[in-house]
């Protein structure tokens, strides 16, 4: 039996992005060794929504998401939005029919209709639910109602891939609950710097000034009480849906884009794509590669991973 490449959403969304990139991650299989602050909390939004749908409760949620959370103003983060997703979203109930379940699914032809004898789908869908799934996200977009983030879901291939890997579950779905929740930016207020204190004529700082830096309980009770003020701006859910034409267009660019990825190995031709190389305020980790400032060798900056889909067991991956 022909052992199949598992291709993930990951993995496509990486190649889209940037075909060196891809190459660095998923033929290589490096990885920076640190990952942005953005990456970090969607792993660990992750690993709390986890646990809260499995029913453990928010308080265990909360546990498992701040655990070896060294800041103490990302753990209060953390805990504040647990505690408001649970006030928000506890009341509502879902045939659930399992959490974090992995998959694997044909890559399909879409004009042949035959199955890849290359690549295969594999994936984790957050929740299965008896009639489709629920996809859990954080961003740090605008996620309100009628915004540009739940407009270019239409397009998103995850929830394609999603569609596909609940089929290959045992579920037929209808919908896709898209749950999204909003990264705070309210930012801890910092000590005024020495040198640009002012003071009152009777010793006291300007009143918009500090003397110390806000404590992590005063920050967590400042963001609670902006969360109570604007919950929809913080937590919303949506159903999508995917038509017949659209799941269509879907198997064409996963298709194209299988066989793009297969070309670049045959190759040897992995493009860098200098558009992507900063993107959420931050340049990409391989960065210092592609300019000729580093080296995949600093081990300080760059690791080799077993598994190049993190999001799926070893044993699933292979």
């Amino acid at each position: 039996m022909v052992k199949l490449r598992v291709i993930t959403n990951s993995e496509m969304k990486c190649r889209r992005r940037c075909p060196r990139e891809h190459y660095l991650s998923y033929v290589l299989g490096y990885r920076p060794v640190v990952d942005s602050e953005a990456m970090r909390f969607g792993t660990r939004w992750h690993l709390g929504m986890e646990a809260w749908w499995l029913g453990h409760g928010v308080e265990a949620a909360i546990a498992v998401a701040t655990d070896g959370v060294e800041d103490p103003y990302e753990a209060a983060k953390l805990t504040v939005l647990l505690r408001g997703y649970d006030a928000r979203w506890s009341s509502e109930s879902f045939d659930v029919v399992g959490v974090e379940q992995e998959f694997r699914a044909p890559l399909v032809n879409p004009e042949t209709g035959a199955a890849s004898r290359t690549f295969e789908l594999g994936g984790k869908v957050d929740v299965l639910i008896r009639d489709g799934i629920v996809e859990h996200k954080s961003s740090s977009q605008d996620v309100g109602v009628g915004s540009v983030y739940w407009q270019k879901l239409a397009m998103d291939s995850q929830i394609s891939a999603y569609f596909a890997g609940a089929r290959a579950l045992g579920v037929e779905p209808s919908r896709c609950v898209y749950d999204v929740v909003k990264k705070p930016q309210i930012r801890p207020y910092k000590a005024t710097p020495t040198e640009s204190r002012k003071y009152t004529k009777d010793g006291r700082l300007y009143a918009n000034q500090r003397d110390e830096d806000e404590s992590p309980d005063d920050f967590a009770l400042r963001l609670a009480e902006d969360i109570v003020a604007s919950p929809d701006k913080y937590y919303q859910r949506g159903e999508v849906i995917r038509l017949e034409h659209e799941e269509q267009q879907y198997a064409v660019d996963v298709w194209q884009l299988a066989r793009a990825m297969r070309d670049d190995v045959r190759l040897n031709a992995h493009v860098r794509n200098t558009d992507a190389c900063e993107r959420y305020g931050s340049m990409c980790g391989f960065f210092p590669v592609c300019s000729g400032s580093g080296s995949l060798e600093d081990q300080s900056r760059y690791m080799r991973v077993e598994n190049v889909h993190q999001e799926l067991s070893i044993e699933a991956a292979e």
